[in-house]
């Protein structure tokens, strides 16, 4: 059985479950962590986890523990081991997720220099979508070390409900992610301004924190919505489950930030669709790799908060809609982005590079 190295600067960000769920779900593969800096021990409760200082104490780890290959999370990691690997002759593989793509203006010129190098000593790269494929081609990797993995999602955790509404009932509109640039959140709050003239009997409840959070509250104080939108904080996965199993539609309004920052495909948009829920997002990255226009929901274009407004109207005026968009939305993630169906594609990558 192989051993593989799985590098990530800080084990783990409540942010990265994704990384957590992949390691889990190796069936073929012992993998061990290596860190700086553990957190979130109780939702991430990972037998094997060590703890290294420096990159010679990383190197003793990877020897005495006679690692096969290295899997570094994210490329800021890749860059930062990547001297490790070539001293130990190890091959390594690299995993892109968004925020380190060298298109992000917050990167260093030094970072997109060590990438460069990256790019040919490195053996391997995953992205998480066919659009982040094309980034770091255009940044001068070979498109033959690349490989598109997508980041899965356990569908036996979030099950299928029918959608529909009743007479008099309060319409619940759903947005699950960190308060940041990327995710949109002032676009949705300005479409749900139009959504709420029309349709008063609708509410906005908002999952998740950081820094934009007094800005957005603010926001929607002033459009006279303080009672209308709901800002519920950092939620557990639990907890999310729960606001999903309650909402009637799920909306995302994902824009490239000023400074280039993007999203991969985010897992929150699989994680509605298989419950059940439509739709709205927006043509993001590799967004249309998941959500299919008119099918299992709506897009439009990036930061046009009246379209968005449109495509949310459009769905509450025609509720009999939402039915057939969630069964194709939930067979779509089953049958593309189901864990242990990409955990098997990760093991048999593994297994290519270790040999």
């Amino acid at each position: 059985m192989k051993k593989v190295a799985v590098v990530r600067s800080i084990f783990l960000p409540l942010s990265e479950t994704f990384i957590y769920n992949e390691l889990v779900n190796l069936r073929k593969t012992k993998a061990f962590v290596c860190t700086r800096h553990r957190k979130n021990t109780r939702d991430f409760p990972y037998r094997k986890v060590y703890r290294y200082r420096s990159k010679r104490h990383l190197e003793t780890i990877l020897r005495s523990e006679k690692a096969n290959l290295i899997h570094a999370r994210f490329g800021t990691a890749g860059v930062d081991v990547m001297n490790v690997k070539r001293r130990l002759k190890t091959p390594m593989l690299t995993s892109f997720h968004g925020s380190d793509l060298p298109s992000n203006k917050r990167r260093s010129k030094s970072y997109r220099r060590k990438l460069k190098k990256l790019f040919r000593f490195g053996e391997a790269f995953t992205v998480p979508s066919k659009n982040l494929r094309k980034t770091l081609v255009k940044y001068g990797c070979s498109k033959k070390k690349i490989h598109v993995q997508y980041s899965g999602i356990d569908v036996r955790e979030f099950s299928y409900k029918k959608r529909s509404i009743h007479r008099g009932e309060r319409i619940v509109i759903l947005s699950v992610g960190r308060l940041v640039e990327k995710k949109g959140m002032k676009y949705l709050i300005r479409a749900f301004s139009r959504v709420e003239k029309e349709f008063p009997h609708v509410e906005l409840r908002i999952a998740g924190d950081g820094p934009l959070r007094k800005r957005l509250v603010k926001m929607a104080e002033k459009k006279g919505l303080r009672h209308k939108v709901h800002f519920l904080g950092a939620l557990t996965h639990e907890e999310v489950r729960d606001e999903m199993r309650r909402a009637h539609l799920f909306v995302l309004a994902s824009i490239k930030a000023k400074n280039g920052n993007q999203e991969g495909i985010p897992n929150v948009l699989k994680e509605a669709m298989a419950c059940g829920l439509p739709v709205v997002s927006t043509w993001h990255s590799g967004i249309p790799e998941l959500v299919e226009h008119k099918k299992t929901g709506y897009l439009v274009e990036e930061r046009d908060k009246k379209a968005l407004a449109q495509a949310i109207l459009k769905l509450i005026r025609n509720p009999e809609q939402w039915e057939k968009m969630g069964e194709k939305g939930r067979k779509k993630v089953v049958r593309k982005f189901n864990i242990s169906k990409q955990a098997k594609k990760l093991e048999k990558l593994y297994s290519k590079l270790a040999k």
